[in-house]
């Protein structure tokens, strides 16, 4: 057997057989994580920790694995025991706090952070989840210093770059995080919406839009791969869509269903490019809005496209406080009212307002509404 390279990580046993298998275990698990194979990932973790039952590394590596499979409670339990085996580690108070948001204890995860922070005062990452768990528990101000910490101490997140924008000016994203979040996740987007999400938005919404007899042409604003395009009836022809994320938009075009495609903002889209003049007769924004916020200069633009009796259908995520909120999840509520109050003053009527979830979040229904608004004759 061939002896290991480096120097081995504490906790493993004093039996050099052992200790040499749990090394090679530890290499196998690390990798087959990295390449996403979870079921072997795991039984191998299992195999390690069992070996090595003070091998901080192995519960790492289970708990990582437990995350990666929605098993939130697992994932806490083997973190918190990796931590008590590396209590100085910063991974680990990270690892642990966001298992413990998943699982809706930020407040534990708040206590947790708050000790990781003495011992790391310039982790960006801690200050990163200490953002998301002051967040859950509604401190807004003391969230938005610790997402500019985490932004300052490492630029290129572009996640706390958007909360601090999100939190600094109600209702304003980050347009280049919003983008490379699409961007990075285009090439996976059907296979884990439509699955572990169990997202069924352009589905419902087309039913919900076809009690009214749309006519075409489509606008797709936020098309993504073309989910709306392949729920919409052939009789709703031609369809154009818009999407920030280039290589979301790529995806679409493979599908050959739209006439014209777009990347970049709408806003600036529908203004500039010749193609989305319309009038169309049926607008479509699903999942679009809660990455946008306040979407009052959008949802005019889009108003100005529709034809006489047009119909604009969307869909939010909804809280019951007032106007806009943002998430720890990054993207934004907002309250039915803001919406309404939209719909009244551009003389719009209200034909559908119907709940409906929007996607499973760590294995809960997040709350959305469906709308579906005409302009007048």
């Amino acid at each position: 057997m061939k002896k290991p390279v480096g120097n081995p990580p504490k906790g493993l046993s004093t039996d050099p057989i052992l200790s040499l298998r749990a090394t090679e275990l530890l290499a196998k698990g690390q990798r087959l994580h990295e390449e996403s194979k979870i079921a072997e990932a795991a039984r191998v973790s299992a195999e390690l920790t069992h070996i090595a039952p003070n091998l901080a590394e192995g519960h790492e590596l289970m708990g990582a694995l437990a995350m990666r499979t929605g098993a939130a409670d697992i994932a806490a339990m083997s973190f918190r025991r990796a931590l008590e085996l590396k209590p100085r580690s910063a991974d680990l108070h990270i690892g642990l706090a966001q298992a413990l948001l998943a699982l809706k204890r930020p407040q534990d995860a708040l206590d947790l952070l708050n000790k990781g922070r003495t011992i790391h005062p310039n982790d960006a990452g801690i200050f990163r989840e200490l953002g998301q768990a002051q967040l859950d528990l509604g401190e807004a101000n003391a969230a938005l210093k610790s997402f500019s910490r985490a932004a300052k101490l490492r630029p290129t997140d572009l996640y706390s770059s958007h909360m601090v924008a999100a939190l600094s000016e109600a209702g304003k994203p980050d347009a280049a995080y919003v983008a490379e979040l699409f961007d990075s996740y285009a090439e996976t987007f059907d296979e884990h919406l439509t699955g572990k999400l169990d997202y069924r938005v352009p589905q419902a919404l087309a039913e919900l839009v076809s009690a009214h007899a749309p006519l075409g042409p489509v606008l797709d604003v936020g098309c993504g791969t073309g989910l709306v395009a392949t729920a919409l009836p052939e009789a709703l022809r031609p369809i154009d869509g818009i999407d920030i994320a280039p290589k979301m938009v790529a995806k679409a075009r493979e599908r050959g269903l739209y006439r014209h495609l777009h990347a970049g903002d709408a806003t600036t889209a529908l203004a500039a490019e010749p193609d989305f003049t319309g009038p169309y007769g049926l607008i479509v924004s699903t999942d679009v809005f809660i990455y946008v916020g306040d979407i009052a200069a959008l949802f005019a633009t889009l108003v100005e496209r529709l034809q006489r009796k047009g119909i604009l259908a969307f869909s939010i995520e909804i809280h019951s406080g007032a106007g806009i909120a943002i998430r720890s999840s990054g993207r934004f509520a907002h309250a039915p009212r803001y919406i309404l109050d939209l719909a009244g003053a551009h003389g719009l009527a209200v034909l559908a307002e119907v709940e409906h979830p929007i996607r499973l979040e760590r294995d809960v229904p997040i709350p959305g509404m469906l709308y579906v608004l005409q302009r007048p004759a």
